[in-house]
Formats: C-alpha cells, structure tokens, sequence
C-alpha cells in the first residue's frame, strides 16, 4: 500500500523538481495548473517606469560610493586620536607647569613664615630692649633731677653775671661759711614755670 511501485509516478517531487517550481513565476505556474480563477496581475499605473528604477538604482549606487569605507573610518579614527593626544599633551604640561608654580609658592610661603616667625621673636625682643630702655632714661632723668636745686625766692631783677654771685652768696650762708666758695655750676637759669 504504502509502496511505490517502479512503474508508478513518485508522489513527490523530487529535488531539482521542487527548485523548478519555486523559482517558476506564478504566471507560469497558472499555466501549469490549468488556469486560475484569479485575475492576471497586471502592472498598475501607479508602478514606477523601468526608467525610474534604473535611475533610483544608480542613485543608490552614488550614495553607496559616497559612504565611508573601513580605511576612511580608520583615517578619521586617527585623526581623532591625533587631536586628542596633542590636546592631552598640552593640558598635562599646563598641569605641570602649574604644579611646579604651586610647589614654587608653598616653597616662598614656608621661607615667609620662617621670616615672620624671627620677625615676631625680633620685634618682641626690641620691645623688651625698648622697655629697659626707657626706664634707663627715666632713671636718668631722676638723677639729672636730683642735682638741681631750685631756689625760689630769687628777684627777678638780677641779670645774668649777678645770679652766680647771689647764688655762692645763698650756699656760703646754707652751709655757715664765711669765705666765698667756688662753686662749679653748668648753668643757673629761670624757671619758666613755677
């Protein structure tokens, strides 16, 4: 039954058969069936000429040739690269520079501060010496003091030559002497103020 006979048609096509029928168009394959029933397909009016689609063609051609190529690509991948590469190289030796610069300035702020460190030790120790100072200078001042004797008391009107002599006359009579002593005076003169 299920076995075919060497005399019979296979049931099937075979290989090279069935590539014959596809590749058939469906007009012929019509034809081959004995007609359809369906209408013939038929080129519409809105179907672009054959002209139109050689043209379409060569256009799609000439943007095919326009578009970039691998060895295109790889030149602009270079390039790319390039550029960037110069582009690194010029900020690293701006950061370097400003590297150098800001170890320059933390090198000049550290020798500041040690400058101002013996600055301030300086000025605090002139200060001091500046205190002693001053209070030799009133020491002094109070001993220049101790050897003035103001004598009140005196009239105004006795000139310049006769102040020495009425003032050895005022210390021979202090000091109950009765011979005129020489007393050495580095200048007698009038109070200005009482």
């Amino acid at each position: 039954m299920g076995r075919n006979r060497r005399g019979d048609p296979p049931k099937t096509p075979r290989g090279s058969q069935l590539s014959q029928s596809f590749l058939q168009t469906p007009a012929e394959t019509r034809d081959e069936a004995g007609g359809s029933k369906m209408a013939h397909v038929s080129s519409s009016p809105g179907d672009p000429p054959a002209s139109t689609l050689e043209g379409i063609g060569e256009e799609i051609c000439t943007i095919a040739a326009s578009l970039a190529m691998k060895a295109d690509l790889l030149v602009l991948t270079t390039t790319i690269q390039d550029a960037l590469r110069a582009e690194m190289g010029g900020i690293r030796t701006e950061v370097t520079a400003q590297v150098s610069c800001i170890q320059e300035l933390e090198h000049s702020h550290d020798a500041q501060t040690a400058r101002l460190a013996a600055t301030d030790t300086a000025l605090a120790r002139e200060g001091d010496l500046l205190h002693q100072l001053k209070r030799s200078v009133e020491d002094l001042d109070n001993r220049g003091r101790r050897c003035n004797i103001r004598v009140r008391g005196m009239p105004e009107t006795e000139g310049e030559e006769d102040r020495e002599e009425t003032l050895t006359a005022l210390f021979c009579l202090i000091m109950h002497r009765d011979a005129p002593l020489a007393i050495r005076c580095d200048r007698a003169h009038r109070a200005l103020r009482p």
